[in-house]
Parts: C-alpha cells; structure tokens; sequence
C-alpha cells in the first residue's frame, strides 16, 4: 500500500489485471441483468393486457357507431326537428367473447361469455363489428346463448336502405344465406341493396345492416319475388360481438337519466 501510494511501480500491473478481470466482470454481470429485464417485463405485463383491452373495447364502440353514423348521414335533415324531444333513445354496448359455436341445419347459435351478472337479457340484440348477428335466446349467471340470423326459426324485420321498403328476412341453416319469401313481383328491390334492421318489433334497434341481397328472381305463375340475400356481419369469423342494450336519456331541464331495459 505504501509503494502504490508513494510510487507507479504498481500502475502497469494493475491496469493488465483489469484487462484480464474485465471478461469475468461482465460474465458475473450477466444474471443481474437477466434478472432486472425479467422483473421489468413482469411488472409491466399487467399495464400492457389492460391498455390492450382498453384499445380492444374503443375499437369495437367505434365500429358499431359507425354502423349508425352511414346510415344517420343519409336521414333526411328535416326530420332532426323530430329529434327535440325530451327522451332520445341511445344503444349501450357491451363486449363479449364468443366461448363456443353450434353450427348444423337447425340450430345456428353461439355461446358467449356474458350473462346475468353483466346485464344481459333474453332478446337483447347481438352485432359485431360489420353488422347484425343474431339476439340472445337463453341466459345463464355467466354465459348466455344467441340465436344467430341464419338459424331457420330466426326472423327479423329489415328495410332496404335504397327505398325504405319494410320486409322480413328468415334464416336459412346456412350461414351465407337468408331469403324474403313474401315480396310481391312489383316491390323496388334489386341485387347489391342492402338491407337493414328496421326498429319494428322493439329488439333490435333501427340502422344496422343485417344482409345484401345476392338474388331477385320472378317465378312464373308465382305472387311473390323469390329474393336471397348474403349476411353482412362475419358470423364464421368474428371472435368478438358486441351486446345492444336500449336507454333513455332524459336531456330535459338538465337532467340526464339512464334506464336499462
């Protein structure tokens, strides 16, 4: 100590040790660094899964909201005057994950991971992110059931978007098909309109398309068109739907009331 102190004899030697310690150093380094990167990544997973389902959930509001706003652009101005009531009638939307599918000639449904405890009800109305999919038909504490458009004892009240025409669309058992067996051969509907649900009956609400239709067809010696039409929501794909449940917002006097049916 006194010689490294008072002379640099000892300089040369120490800076070949550090040379040669460096490597074992660095290898000593190495599960502290492993380590620091493992508890990093831990600790942030839990930040990541949560902004993930928040981006997941804006996403799909906004797809269904934009499902409406198509239609709502192309309303008549006029009838906004009609809008300045007192109620207005609004959509909440809750996000579910498909758990299991049934799929053969007579049954088309799905099994979803919402029930009882998260406010879903029996007729609440099902879209994904493209267009309507089907209503609830039985519901559990934690799961629930949903009747897809094409199953064959499935009927929902449509419009064709083009002309206003109100009909009803059936399910086939098919999942790319559903057909309108009761138009008559004078009715403004075409190949390529779109059809959408039309409000009546109170289930599902108006605006949101349901199919495109594929085939017009005029039999002889027949009263009615022979119509086909091609679902629009992605009901083999879609891993996510979105749950449609009716409010009224009272806007009156600065009150803002919500009641769920």
């Amino acid at each position: 100590m006194v010689v490294d102190a008072s002379t640099q004899w000892l300089e040369t030697p120490r800076n070949v040790m550090a040379v040669v310690v460096s490597p074992v150093q660095y290898l000593a380094s190495i599960p502290t660094k492993i380590g620091r990167i493992i508890n990093n990544t831990l600790s942030a997973e839990p930040d990541i899964k949560i902004a993930y389902e928040n981006l997941r959930n804006e996403y799909f509001q906004l797809k269904a909201e934009a499902l409406l706003l198509r239609t709502l652009q192309e309303e008549n101005d006029g009838l906004r005057f009609l809008l300045e009531a007192s109620e207005r009638l609004t959509e909440k939307i809750t996000l579910a994950e498909l758990v299991n599918v049934s799929i053969d000639p007579y049954n088309h449904s799905i099994l979803i991971g919402r029930g009882l405890r998260h406010g879903v009800y029996a007729g609440q109305a099902v879209i994904d992110d493209q267009g309507v999919v089907g209503q609830v038909s039985e519901v559990m504490p934690f799961n629930s059931s949903v009747l897809l458009i094409t199953d064959p004892s499935h009927a929902l009240a449509v419009k064709v978007k083009r002309t206003g025409l109100r009909t009803i669309i059936y399910g086939t058992g098919n999942l790319s098909l559903l057909r309108i067996p009761f138009l008559n051969q004078n009715s403004d509907i075409q190949v390529g309109d779109v059809l959408i649900s039309s409000g009546l009956g109170g289930r599902f609400p108006n605006g949101y398309p349901v199919a495109t239709i594929i085939n017009v067809e005029v039999l002889k010696d027949q009263a009615f068109l022979q119509i086909s039409a091609k679902p629009i929501a992605k009901l083999d794909r879609s891993n996510h739907v979105l749950l449609l449940s009716r409010e009224i917002r009272k806007i009156g006097n600065g009150i803002n009331i919500k009641e769920q049916e």
